[in-house]
């Protein structure tokens, strides 16, 4: 047909069994949990599961919650989950792909799940496919039409699950379709946990984890493994026996890690405004050499997280949280000269 398949562009699962605790390894998202519990509940009953909408900041485990979810999603017949497979939406090109790739090969007499990830991506075309699909009245047609051709798929026996990080790309009239579930930036105790989880038996000393390790984290799960690696790599290179505040502020060092996890764009922004004090969005798209967008999309999200900036009509400026911080890390403000 003259199309070309990347086979990295989607995952297909092997059946896995389930476990009396319906999330053993997830940590966190309590709410977003005890909806999906609900909605696994209401499954066994009626065999009736809700198409569902995931938004999340990146790193805090909406691929992790769906495969979960997708496990538990136990048929009685078969006493084993659903398929589930797993499409990159970024690799979706059109509507002729997803038809001939994914549609007729995956959706045909199939009891599947599907996790549409990174969803804000989706072309145009599929996106209004999935529209029909999606339909609250899908129970009442087994076709769908394409090119003057009608393709039978029983859309009763498939679930679909979007994700995505940028809720406002996404077409509102496919939201509207969708039980929405928002996940949120985990707590400086669940990223201990992960980090704990998988530094094994590494011993920290005092509360390094909670006051020092966790909030440059960004409330990141993804982070926390990351920096479980680095640390893991730092205590068998240094010969470790209890990773100590200064074994921390040395890594910190040889990483090049800020406090709060703060990246070189935000940092460049904190210190225009602390120069400069009222700083209105486009001087400072100048002064940064970035547009207003990337200002607002690349750095401002975060700071406002940590409640370093006061947004107004007569500009932005620092709050007095970030000049406390920066009064404790005077280095930071040093740094400008080689930046």
């Amino acid at each position: 047909m003259g199309l070309t398949y990347n086979p990295e562009s989607f995952n297909i699962y092997p059946v896995m069994t389930t476990t009396s605790n319906l999330f053993p390894t997830v940590i966190g998202q309590y709410p977003a949990k005890r909806k999906f519990e609900f909605y696994i509940k209401a499954f066994e009953r009626t065999g009736i599961v809700p198409n569902i909408m995931l938004t999340a900041p990146k790193g805090a485990g909406k691929t992790m919650l769906a495969r979960a979810f997708a496990r538990n999603l136990i048929l009685p017949n078969t006493m084993e989950p659903k398929r589930y497979i797993e499409l990159n939406c970024a690799t979706i090109k059109n509507l002729r792909q997803f038809v001939e790739m994914i549609m007729i090969p995956y959706m045909q007499n199939e009891d599947a799940t599907f996790l549409f990830d990174e969803c804000h991506m989706l072309p145009k075309d599929v996106t209004m496919a999935l529209l029909t699909i999606t339909n609250p009245n899908k129970h009442n047609f087994n076709t769908f039409s394409y090119e003057g051709s009608d393709i039978d798929i029983d859309f009763k026996k498939l679930t679909f699950l979007f994700a995505t990080t940028e809720p406002q790309e996404v077409f509102h009239a496919l939201i509207d379709r969708m039980e929405r579930i928002d996940l949120d930036d985990y707590s400086y105790d669940e990223l201990g946990q992960i980090l704990m989880l998988n530094t094994e038996k590494i011993k920290f000393s005092g509360d390094i984890v909670s006051k020092h390790i966790a909030p440059a984290l960004r409330g990141n799960g993804r982070a926390a493994q990351k920096m479980a690696t680095n640390i893991k790599s730092y205590v068998s290179q240094n010969n470790v026996k209890t990773f100590k505040l200064s074994d921390w502020q040395e890594l910190c060092k040889i990483l090049d890690i800020m406090p709060h996890g703060l990246n070189k764009i935000e940092l460049r922004y904190l210190r225009t405004l602390h120069r400069e004090g009222t700083v209105r969005l486009y001087n400072l798209a100048a002064k940064l050499q970035m547009t207003r967008a990337a200002i607002q999309s690349d750095a401002e999200i975060y700071l406002q997280k940590l409640n370093f900036i006061e947004v107004s009509t007569h500009g932005r400026q620092l709050s007095v949280t970030a000049k406390e911080m920066f009064e404790k890390n005077p280095e930071l403000l040093e740094k400008r000269k080689s930046s």
